[in-house]
């Protein structure tokens, strides 16, 4: 992709149609003369523009009041690719429909009213302090932009923004300070508003109200709820115009209300400040400025000057209806209409997958751009004809001629971990698990280790990876191809036939897999332990081993990974539905779906690779001389006011959950058998957790290190170092333990923010995995 700060509708040779096609060979002259004779008057134009009676305030209805395109109406023709007609009307209408249904709900705050300043941010950490105010991660939902939410940092139910002037200029992700509101203000849970007017009328009589609400309330609370789902204030709902005392409503219990908040500074900008969307005319016509329209609601639109767009859009809007665009986010003031941006880059048709993709990775900011050459300049200069240097052999642990080989998914091209397992004469195991050892090839304060360091993962689209280093170590000199000398570290273990580790030994090695097996292969051969497979069965096994090595190693370690699952005790796993798509090769089109089923051979995997990160971190955290630089792969505990209401829920339906510790959680949903309510409650319960986030050891309050849903008290991520970048720290800091390096040269604070940076970028990478299956899947089902 260009260079995010240049527009680029000229390398786009298809993007315009029939119409446009031959200008955009004129349009980066036109540009670059438009730059290099800057326009005297824009700024001039733009604040007269703003400074209009019309136009003199913040106006609410700047955000989200615009048709979303709904990405994608193909023709999964097979004859004719390049067919894209315009279907999807139902999904279009239904957008419509809500959209309509938003501009209803919000006719109020759509009045032009300016946003109040920020505060200071000594101010802001004294409110903050005396718990006037609350700092966190503004959450805006995606499917009504008019609603946002802030966590208790306390661990109680969030606290809710009812309305976009109120966000005050802040965007999704932006850390915040919010001021709490009075208790007036704040909303009634829909399901208590028959209590809470109960509550009313029982204080203005002088009774106290009834703590809890009783079963012969049900009923009317149950037809409460049928005549009004919407969110009150205790104003709104007071239809007899009672008299409210401060006393009357502090005596409403606060378990009836949402509170809710105001933002009244911006910590940091955390938003990419970049938009997908559509180029129009402004509605006044206004000549120097075109409107554009993010496809995300939540972004407001923008106003881009004219000389900023395409060269013949002033003239021949229309030719560009259907032409994607991403725009930077300049300026959002805090007393004018719509905000101010920039066109960045033209992606092309809007009903085309490539730009929808592009349009998700650039608003997620995900770099997909080449490897600059001071980056390819790091990597060996025998490319494919690399070999391990003469030297490593002797600091290493030479595992070449044992019985090692990887499992992954059968399109998998950078295979970072492998497996081993000997059966010894005392009857005990040797086990062993060996990672692609990346940290040598990507060396500290380099310019390849800066950019892994600012990637932070690989993403996973549907069609596509982007991968976090250059192919060359992704694909060939780091994966562990079979038959070919590999840099590991490893982790070996003796364990006896009750999976109990007898011994440990972490090392550097080098080892050459003797075969690639699929998880399909290794569940066939679980699934028939007594079959006599041929050659053809499976890929080519070198090493001078056979296929029944192979097969009686996967037997061996599936027995002991059984053993090891139920021994993690009160281990909680909640994961959810993923699709899977077969697609046409050439035109990426997709052309069926499924639902990614999770076998015994994945769980085989998976137990020995959260062995190995359980091991490692508990030796790192147990080593003094780095202890206060080890990063760990966190998770809190659930959010106990979410928990607790979701174990209400579940109790109302029979379900007993106490909900203290995961071991509580995980008995419960073993103890389900219908599948269909252990779904259910996998995602009711999925939905209190908070996320699993990186950090610094000695960054983490009151050390509590451990990993909720594991239930272990130390984790990190050790065994994907190809595709995460916490993973090469842990091997520096394991090398370090090893006495192979020094330790990491970065304080801790600078290892906390390294942290925090792949904490975004992760749950940026996992937002555009998730829109890219979204997208697929709207084609498929238009």
């Amino acid at each position: 992709m260009s260079n995010p700060r240049r527009l680029n509708y000229h390398n786009n040779n298809n993007n315009h149609g029939n119409a446009r096609s031959g200008r955009n060979a004129n349009y980066r002259q036109h540009h670059q003369q438009q730059q290099q004779q800057p326009n005297n008057n824009e700024q001039t134009n733009f604040n007269s523009y703003y400074s209009g009676p019309q136009d003199g305030g913040f106006d609410t209805s700047a955000w989200g009041h615009h048709t979303n395109y709904y990405p994608i109406q193909m023709e999964n023709n097979l004859n004719n690719t390049n067919t894209y007609p315009r279907g999807n009307q139902r999904l279009r209408s239904n957008q419509q429909a809500n959209h309509q249904s938003n501009q209803g709900k919000q006719t109020s705050h759509s009045s032009l009213v300016s946003c109040e300043d920020y505060l200071t941010e000594g101010q802001v950490l004294q409110d903050i302090a005396t718990k006037k105010t609350i700092r966190g991660i503004l959450r805006i939902n995606a499917k009504q932009y008019t609603d946002a939410f802030i966590s208790d940092p306390d661990g109680g139910t969030d606290f809710y923004i009812d309305n976009v002037r109120e966000r005050n200029r802040a965007l999704n992700l932006d850390e915040v300070a919010a001021e709490i509101k009075p208790k007036q203000a704040w909303k009634i849970l829909p399901e208590c508003s028959y209590l809470v007017e109960r509550c009313i009328h029982a204080l203005r009589n002088g009774q106290m109200p009834e703590d809890k609400l009783n079963e012969d309330n049900q009923q009317q609370q149950n037809s409460s709820l049928k005549r009004d789902n919407k969110r009150e204030t205790i104003n709104t709902l007071n239809r007899d115009n009672i008299t409210l005392t401060d006393d009357i409503i502090s005596k409403i219990p606060n378990e009836y209300f949402q509170r809710t908040v105001k933002v009244v500074y911006l910590f940091r900008r955390r938003h990419s400040m970049k938009a997908a969307g559509l180029l129009r005319k402004m509605p006044d016509n206004n000549p120097n400025f075109a409107l554009f329209s993010p496809m995300d609601s939540r972004i407001p639109r923008l106003m881009i000057p004219m000389n900023n767009c395409p060269p013949d859009f002033k003239d021949r809007p229309n030719d560009y209806e259907k032409s994607l665009f991403v725009a930077n986010i300049i300026e959002i003031p805090p007393d004018k209409k719509f905000a101010r941006g920039e066109l960045m880059e033209s992606l092309g048709d809007a009903d085309t997958l490539e730009a929808q993709s592009k349009a998700i990775l650039m608003e997620n900011d995900i770099r997909d751009e080449e490897f600059n050459d001071e980056v390819i300049k790091c990597l060996p200069l025998e490319q494919d004809s690399w070999h391990i240097p003469d030297e490593e052999f002797s600091k290493r642990l030479d595992l070449r001629n044992k019985c090692i080989f990887t499992i992954d998914p059968a399109t998998a091209r950078d295979l970072d971990d492998a497996l081993s397992c000997e059966r010894l004469e005392n009857g005990h195991y040797r086990i062993g698990v060996h990672i692609a050892d990346v940290s040598y090839f990507v060396q500290e304060q380099t310019s390849l280790d800066n950019e892994a360091a600012q990637r932070t993962t690989s993403v996973y689209l549907v069609e596509r990876v982007i991968p976090m280093l250059p192919r060359l170590l992704c694909d060939r000199l780091c994966s562990l191809n079979p038959n070919e000398d590999r840099l590991t570290y490893s982790v070996i273990w003796i364990m006896d036939e009750k999976g109990n580790i007898l011994d440990e030994q972490f090392t550097r090695s080098i080892i050459r897999s003797c075969v690639k097996l699929s998880y399909e292969h290794a569940q066939d051969i679980i699934d028939h332990p007594n079959k006599e497979y041929k050659n053809e069965d499976f890929p080519t096994i070198t090493n001078n081993y056979a296929i029944n090595d192979i097969k009686q190693t996967v037997l061996d370690l599936y027995e002991i990974s059984k053993i090891l699952r139920s021994k993690r005790i009160g281990a909680l796993t909640l994961n959810q539905p993923k699709l899977q798509y077969q697609i046409k090769p050439d035109s990426k089109i997709p052309l069926s779906f499924s639902i990614y089923q999770q076998k015994e051979s994945n769980r085989l995997v998976e137990e020995y690779m959260l062995l190995a990160n359980m091991q490692v971190a508990r030796k790192l955290c147990l080593t003094e001389s780095i202890h206060d630089k080890v990063i760990l792969r966190r998770h809190p505990p659930p959010n106990s006011t979410a928990l607790q209401n979701t174990i209400k829920i579940l109790k109302s339906v029979g379900i007993e959950i106490d909900g203290k510790s995961s071991d509580d959680i995980a008995k419960a949903i073993r103890n389900i058998e219908n599948e269909s309510t252990k779904k259910l409650l996998i995602h009711l319960l999925a939905k209190s957790m908070q996320l699993a986030i990186y950090c610094c050891a000695s960054c983490v309050p009151d050390n509590i290190y451990s990993h909720f849903a594991l239930n272990v008290d130390f984790y990190t991520h050790f065994t994907s170092p190809i595709r995460r970048y916490p993973d090469i720290l842990v091997h520096r800091l394991l090398g370090a333990v090893l006495n192979y390096n020094d330790n990491l040269y970065q304080t801790p604070r600078a290892l906390e923010q390294i942290a925090q940076l792949c904490n975004e970028k992760k749950l940026n990478a996992k937002t555009c995995s998730e829109r890219s299956a979204e997208l697929y899947l709207a084609v498929l089902v238009r």
